[in-house]
């Protein structure tokens, strides 16, 4: 016998498991390459996060002031806020914020 394809000899099984096989390949490509794409989307979004968390804070306010995020009272406002902080100063004259809360919490015993 020749393999189940008669006298003809013609390609028995393969005429059905060849089309099939080319079909699983070409989705397990399509697969891979998915995620292929997807884990270098990934790596470049968390390089992306890694160069703004080593921004000046100034800076990402500029930036995100600039693609609309924030409006100009609150790019103003929380300009105002940075500068004050790195000076260390305090604008407004009522004094460091968790002094006065602290001396608030504790009986008067202990201050």
């Amino acid at each position: 016998m020749m393999g189940g394809a008669g006298m003809m000899g013609g390609m028995g099984v393969w005429t059905f498991l060849f089309p099939l096989l080319a079909l699983f390949a070409v989705a397990a490509l399509l697969v891979f390459g998915a995620f292929g794409i997807r884990a270098l989307a990934e790596d470049a979004s968390d390089e992306t996060a890694d160069a703004e968390s080593d921004e000046d804070p100034v800076e990402r306010l500029k930036r995100r002031y600039a693609e609309g995020e924030l409006t100009e009272a609150e790019f103003e406002r929380a300009l105002e806020r940075e500068l004050s902080e790195e000076t260390g100063g305090t604008e407004s004259g009522l004094g460091e914020v968790g002094s006065d809360r602290r001396a608030r919490s504790e009986p008067a015993r202990e201050r």
